[in-house]
């Protein structure tokens, strides 16, 4: 495969290609057979379901394809070498099948210019199809070669990013205004009651109330996730996504308070709490410096267009979202992790351990008393360093030995990767409770 030109899409892509084509047209072919070139009209409504259809079995038959060939290569594999190859869960299947999925349309809408070449010479329903299935499998294989997947897995991932900042930004503003609705009740019914003259103390009360109402509510918020992470932890298949995530979640110092104190004593839902409403307050500042500049731009509110509002309403959302992105996440993240412990460094020559403290100081004081015999200074005996003794599956082949240290310092290891120790059977570093601190987050 060396000598294989860079600019061609390699045999795996272009099998994938043409299963990918040749799926989608023929399963469209069937349910709307001689379309491509009869004369009858079709509505837009004739044709949206059996597309639909078409385009949603690409899942279930990719995921099929991919656990046969599985199987397929599992037998192959103990034949020839006579071992159990590494298990393939049920998630890398259905992986297979919302790829196809989501690559379809981009080589439908790509092989455009291709099956208009092939269709060219061709005037027969049956002759369209081939170009069609032409067409969109050069694509499909131009699309599985360049990985095009990765490319939509990234574009997914900044739209989730996104996404969820946005909603964390409208958590920060609907906890206050729930929590604090009873006191606006309040206000709103002893109006007439309290006299006019203290109605700015009226309004700054409420203000307090609310303020402090939406602290409580985000710290219950915030006590009530790390339990509910702590549940979802239990379950999550150690396969499936997230799951190296969520055992990392599980293991920050929240998650793990959480569990042995209460509500009102758990200062890390506080603190985190209190971090929610600095971004709260944050954020109306910011809110209350934009809608001046767009009273300097655009005069009165009440006078600006809906082209003006989408554009002064965007710009407090995007600034917004980037201030809780690269500061208020990370707070968070900081303030959940806890700070971890410090150790004492020590020179990377010595050998030799570290000496006892208490005999040191006696010694001080006999020599401080006169007294010339002085009490050797026993070593503290140093800890047995670890033994190698665990194997990464990579690339075909058994790699290691290594401590649990250099399997995240050399290999980084992730929740998915397959290791053992000693000649015990290939498992995930995720379903070890010991390796599940020395595991990287991808």
């Amino acid at each position: 495969m060396n000598n294989w030109p860079k600019f061609l899409p390699d045999p795996t892509s272009c099998a994938r290609g043409f299963a990918l084509s040749i799926s989608f047209w023929l399963i469209l072919s069937v349910l709307l057979p001689n379309a491509y070139y009869s004369s009858d009209g079709f509505s837009s409504s004739d044709w949206e379901s059996p597309i639909v259809l078409a385009w949603l079995c690409q899942i279930l038959l990719f995921a099929f394809y991919h656990w046969g060939l599985t199987k397929f290569a599992e037998w192959v594999e103990i034949r020839r070498h006579n071992q159990q190859p590494p298990t393939v869960s049920a998630w890398q299947h259905w992986r297979e099948g919302v790829i196809a999925f989501l690559t379809l349309p981009a080589a439908i809408v790509m092989g455009i210019p291709a099956t208009a070449l092939f269709m060219l010479p061709l005037r027969s329903s049956s002759g369209a199809l081939i170009a069609l299935i032409l067409g969109t499998a050069i694509a499909s294989a131009y699309l599985y070669h360049f990985r095009f997947a990765k490319l939509l897995k990234s574009l997914l991932k900044f739209l989730w990013i996104f996404y969820a900042d946005l909603l964390k930004i409208f958590e920060l503003l609907l906890v206050p205004v729930v929590t604090g609705t009873p006191f606006f009740l309040l206000t709103v019914a002893t109006a007439e009651i309290v006299p006019k003259q203290l109605l700015p103390l009226t309004t700054f009360l409420l203000v307090i109330c609310v303020l402090l109402s939406g602290i409580v509510g985000y710290a219950a918020l915030q006590y009530w996730s790390a339990h509910l992470v702590n549940w979802a932890a239990m379950w999550w298949p150690a396969d499936s996504p997230g799951y190296g995530r969520i055992q990392a979640r599980k293991a920050w110092k929240h998650n793990k308070t959480a569990t042995t104190q209460s509500f009102v004593r758990h200062t890390t839902s506080w603190h985190l709490a209190a971090n929610d409403t600095t971004n709260l307050i944050y954020l109306n500042l910011i809110a209350s410096v934009l809608g001046v500049i767009g009273f300097l731009l655009f005069g009165e509110s009440s006078e600006w267009s809906e082209t003006q509002e989408e554009i002064v309403g965007s710009a407090v959302a995007l600034v917004w979202v980037a201030l809780w992105h690269f500061w208020g996440w990370p707070r968070e993240v900081e303030i959940a992790r806890g700070k971890p412990e410090a150790k004492k460094k020590r020179s990377p020559n010595s050998n030799s351990p570290p000496p006892n403290l208490i005999e040191q100081e006696l010694n001080q004081l006999k020599a401080k008393s006169g007294m010339n015999r002085m009490k050797t200074v026993r070593r503290v005996a140093q800890p047995t360093p670890e033994v190698p003794e665990w194997y990464v599956f990579r690339s075909g082949e058994a790699k290691g030995p290594y401590t649990k240290l250099q399997l995240w310092e050399i290999q980084n290891i992730t929740a998915r990767t397959k290791v053992r120790q000693g000649k015990a059977e290939w498992v995930c570093a995720g379903e070890i409770p010991e390796l599940v601190p020395y595991l990287t987050q991808k």
